[in-house]
């Protein structure tokens, strides 16, 4: 009984999850209500409040599923090839089609996490939030350290903070490009595909050895 509970559990708040997302991407987080995740959802709000504590609750799941598929896309990319100009392009193209194919979810996985560890009404979900948000920072620094080793990156680069740097960088450039499409195409005179392998392109200039420039 135990385990067919849990699993229902997991049935009703995945459904929740679901509509919430459809809204959330029709209406935005912030002018959608617990009314109307209960209304589209078909359930009571009493009930609904019985699997989310609050809305708050429901969004970090959703950036904990979207963190999830992001590691998985990143995993991808760096297994998947043993040349490191590969690793490096190939972790810009699955961030780029992240965003095309889920604004929301890049949306969210851009939104600051705190987490309280020493707060035991922390909710559970805050905590693996985290985890995988230092999970994907570990596959990044194992690239970079390895770019080092290689003679193709520069040895002063300072793990983490270049994982940092990095992240933010090629996030807010991917984010900035899917926002102002438009704009790159009339003031630049560019395709937004063209604007992105160029910011790639220094980008990753920026962390390549003079000899690795100049080659």
């Amino acid at each position: 009984m135990g385990r067919r509970k849990k699993e229902l559990t997991e049935f009703h708040r995945d459904s929740i999850i679901q509509v919430a997302e459809t809204l959330f991407e029709k209406n935005g987080i912030e002018k959608t209500t617990m009314n109307d995740i209960a209304r589209e959802a078909d359930y009571s709000k009493a009930t609904l409040y019985v699997y989310f504590k609050n809305k708050e609750e429901i969004v970090n799941c959703i950036i904990l599923n979207s963190m999830k598929m992001l590691y998985d896309r990143i995993q991808i990319a760096i297994h998947n090839d043993n040349d490191l100009y590969g690793k490096y392009y190939g972790i810009c193209n699955e961030l780029t089609v992240y965003c095309d194919d889920y604004p929301l979810y890049f949306e969210t996985v851009l939104q600051e996490i705190n987490v309280d560890f020493e707060d035991q009404n922390t909710p559970p979900v805050f905590k693996d939030i985290f985890d995988i948000g230092e999970q994907i920072n570990e596959e990044l620094g194992a690239f970079f350290q390895d770019g080092m080793d290689r003679g193709i990156f520069r040895p002063d680069l300072q793990i983490p903070q270049v994982v940092f740097i990095f992240w933010s960088s090629l996030s807010g450039i991917i984010h900035m490009a899917f926002k102002k499409q438009k704009y790159i195409e009339q003031a630049m005179g560019v395709t937004k595909q063209a604007f992105l392998k160029y910011s790639f392109d220094t980008l990753l200039r920026s962390i390549l050895t003079e000899e690795k420039k100049n080659a």
